[in-house]
């Protein structure tokens, strides 16, 4: 990793504690969505819910109420979704089986080589970039492998500006394993918050809170 990175993966290890128990996000469509379709998938195969129409369509408003059709963002129209997330389904389903602080260095680089194919092929946008709406669709599909990201959020706390690549997307991979494999996460999971369903969804939550001050516990 490079140097800035290692800087922000240390900082995270050595704060995440405090950030999870000042996070305090709000509870609206997003989060109903988010814990449904989470649920789905802690309780069926991946690949029985990718053969229902229903889960698909899920997915599909999850990511809606997540801003993917809004702020300048617009999504492709249902059936194109569709097609192009069953056309990516044996990477979805190859990487189903593995979670972010259980996996080898080995393992890790075999994972991140897939994640990037995968990236090049998700492509459920009218609109320009790939970076935010693929990590999302990645984190509902693979919530223990992938970390959801954002613009203002996850881009800005690692490089300091909202510009979009596959790069990047593959480094703040690299850095959120990291993470995982040096502070035990697990601990934090179902706890203190609703969002805190996954050790993925947790380094993001941390970041959400470091980065804004609207989402912290006041004191």
């Amino acid at each position: 990793m490079k140097n800035e990175l290692i800087k922000k993966k240390e900082y995270l290890v050595k704060n995440i504690p405090r950030l999870i128990h000042q996070f305090n996000y709000r509870k609206g469509p997003d989060l109903y969505f988010y814990k449904k379709i989470i649920s789905k998938i802690r309780t069926n195969s991946l690949k029985n819910l990718l053969k229902r129409n229903d889960f698909i369509e899920l997915l599909y408003a999850t990511l809606t109420s997540w801003d993917m059709n809004a702020r300048g963002a617009k999504m492709k129209y249902f059936d194109d979704f569709k097609e192009n997330v069953i056309k990516n389904k044996n990477y979805f389903l190859e990487l189903s089986k593995y979670k972010l602080d259980e996996i080898s260095k080995n393992d890790f680089l075999e994972i991140k080589e897939i994640l990037g194919k995968l990236y090049d092929n998700v492509d459920v946008m009218q609109t320009k970039g790939k970076l935010v709406s693929n990590s999302k669709i990645m984190h509902y599909l693979l919530p223990d492998l992938v970390m959801p990201m954002d613009r203002k959020n996850t881009l800005n706390f690692f490089f300091g500006n909202t510009n979009e690549s596959k790069g990047k997307f593959l480094e703040i991979i690299e850095c959120t394993y990291y993470i995982a494999k040096e502070i035990d996460l697990n601990k934090f999971v179902n706890k203190y918050n609703e969002w805190n369903l996954s050790v993925p969804k947790i380094i993001d939550n941390a970041i959400i809170c470091e980065q804004s001050l609207k989402y912290r516990k006041s004191k």
